[in-house]
């Protein structure tokens, strides 16, 4: 199953933080730290930031700017951070806090939320699923493999569905929503590997399944790659995404500003149709509950081309889920390079190749990794800026565009 490279820095983001706390308290909403409308755009030139930039005290926020306004971006992702370690001072759960008294996030959209001559971007915020310092604090909520082994970093599918995890999520989903009011809130690393084989799991599998019991080879071990299982732990996920959009619908409810729900999601690039139903990720099964689902076309991780991506696109492009509900994340890792990033060109490439297919929105990813030269080339291939309009109001169902 693939990785993203998300989990190399596990260690740097549990270790600037002791989670000592993580029982249920909720306080009453805030009013809004940033008081914004919606933003529309048909086309979106997206660029993402990690909590790293986000928090950074010496972040250069005017070159960051200047990068942004030469690659014609109408769309940041900033990254929240995850519901154990966030970039605001979180006044329900302080040991959360990265900084104490600190709002990054609402001074990184004030920095960059706005492009030249004062045209609105779009603000995507990201959640981090993983949990590695909660796990470590009540090893309970890990997932667990058929061989008893507790995940490090990810929770059951029954601590998301409806156990303290998920509700943590739903949480951290209407801070945002009410703090912030962003034009989308997106989950990553919202999937599963191969631990969803504890007791509470195999409940949970039996109530919403009607079986009796996991799939299983002739020797008796559970048949992991049985695609029941798959499309199981896919429907967990689209469940738990269908709470989120009723948090967010509640939100509008009061605020007139619905928030898109976004799904990070991995490529199948062998069966790009199907998605990666063994991590809970059937891009038939989510898209009816997401309002977005974003493509990791991430070219260095398994040495893929552009070409692989446009075919993948192609094909996915005859399916039943429209090309305006994904949007491509070209990512720079490269874990065969000694610097871990693709080169210029072919990130360029790649962001050509995403653009293809029906595709109207492409994420480039992670800020730390771009180098003057991946700049210029982005340049190059974003040569205009896509209008954005702003939408004061918005009603629960229609979302923001």
């Amino acid at each position: 199953m693939n990785q993203h490279p998300a989990r190399a820095v596990a260690a740097t983001l549990t270790g600037l933080t002791t989670l000592a706390l993580l029982g249920a308290c909720t306080a009453d909403p805030i009013p809004p730290t940033v008081d914004r409308p919606l933003v529309q755009a048909e086309e979106v030139h997206s660029f993402s930031f990690g909590i790293e930039d986000i928090t950074d005290p010496e972040q250069d926020w005017d070159a960051v700017r200047e990068n942004l306004d030469a690659a014609h971006v109408n769309m940041v992702t900033l990254a929240a951070g995850r519901v154990e370690f966030v970039a605001f001072d979180w006044e329900a759960h302080p040991d959360a806090v990265a900084e104490e008294g600190q709002d990054h996030l609402a001074r990184a959209i004030d920095e960059v939320a706005q492009g030249p001559d004062g045209e609105l971007r779009r603000v995507d915020l990201l959640i981090d699923a993983l949990i590695p310092a909660w796990i470590k604090e009540d090893p309970s909520v890990g997932g667990v493999g058929e061989d008893g082994t507790r995940s490090l970093y990810t929770p059951s599918a029954s601590a998301i569905l409806d156990g303290p995890v998920g509700d943590r999520y739903l949480e951290l989903v209407e801070e945002l929503a009410r703090r912030y009011q962003p034009d989308q809130i997106t989950f990553s690393e919202l999937k599963f590997d191969d631990e969803t084989f504890g007791e509470d799991d195999a409940a949970l599998y039996r109530e919403m399944t009607g079986e009796d019991d996991w799939p299983r080879e002739a020797d008796g071990s559970i048949h992991q790659d049985a695609p029941e299982i798959g499309e199981w732990r896919s429907q967990v996920l689209a469940d738990f995404l269908d709470q989120a959009s009723a948090v967010l619908d509640d939100v509008a409810a009061d605020t007139g500003k619905r928030t898109n729900l976004g799904m990070d999601v991995l490529i199948n690039w062998d069966d790009p149709v199907t998605g990666v139903p063994d991590a809970g990720l059937s891009y038939p099964v989510l898209a009816g509950s997401a309002d977005r689902l974003v493509l990791w076309g991430y070219l260095g991780i398994g040495d893929h081309s552009p070409e692989e991506l446009e075919q993948v696109l192609a094909e996915l492009a005859g399916s039943d889920i429209p090309m305006e509900q994904y949007i491509v994340s070209v990512g720079l890792w490269d874990l065969s390079q000694p610097d871990d990033s693709i080169s210029a060109g072919l990130m360029a490439r790649g962001v050509r190749a995403a653009s293809t297919n029906g595709v109207t929105a492409v994420n480039v990813t992670p800020f730390t990794l771009m180098t003057p030269e991946h700049w210029g080339a982005l340049e190059e291939v974003w040569t205009t800026l896509p209008p954005t309009t702003p939408s004061v109001e918005t009603s629960a169902s229609e979302g923001s565009g």
